[in-house]
């Protein structure tokens, strides 16, 4: 699982950083002195650095997180938040935008496993079935998440509980993302 994760979200960066970059250049943020990450691309320049998506040379570890939930952490997961660096990434997924979760650093890693770890313990309280969130809409009470123990991809409204699924699993909606060029 964590191998097809791996290679969908490979092919999914690669398409987004040549369509957007085709098209306008190479994106840019602002720039912060004290929020680096090996994303950044060059020197800052009126206050905004190119970036682009940076492959981790060692994956990070979810072993504290899980213990600390007494929880198994879907590889699903831990592969798509482990290997990469990024910006959150627009994307549509059926014609839903969304920003595709990734952390720009280690310090926002950190940050990344705390929401999520808050997350889990949220559903736990309200007796719903643990989920992951993997990206975020227009609407701050949808998620798009995956079901940790089922490894499907669903929207999920946080007021509600409701879930509408969107694919079967992580790699199959990696794969049906299209791109937009932020």
């Amino acid at each position: 699982m964590s191998d097809q994760v791996l290679s969908a979200l490979e092919h999914f960066l690669a398409r987004w950083q040549r369509d957007g970059e085709a098209s306008r250049g190479l994106p840019l943020c602002e720039w912060e002195a004290d929020w680096r990450s090996p994303c950044q691309l060059g020197e800052p320049a009126d206050g905004r650095v190119a970036w682009r998506p940076h492959h981790r040379p060692e994956p990070a570890d979810f072993t504290a997180m899980a213990a600390a939930l007494e929880l198994t952490i879907h590889p699903g997961a831990i592969a798509l938040f482990g290997h990469w660096f990024s910006r959150p990434i627009p994307c549509l997924f059926k014609g839903l935008r969304l920003e595709l979760i990734l952390p720009w650093n280690e310090a926002d890693l950190d940050l990344l496993r705390e929401n999520l770890i808050g997350h889990l313990l949220m559903l736990r309280k309200l007796k719903r079935a643990p989920s992951i969130f993997i990206a975020t809409t227009r609407n701050e009470m949808t998620l798009i998440s995956l079901d940790n123990e089922s490894g499907q991809v669903w929207l999920e409204w946080l007021d509600s509980g409701r879930r509408l699924p969107l694919a079967p699993s992580l790699p199959t909606f990696l794969e049906r993302l299209e791109t937009l060029p932020q």
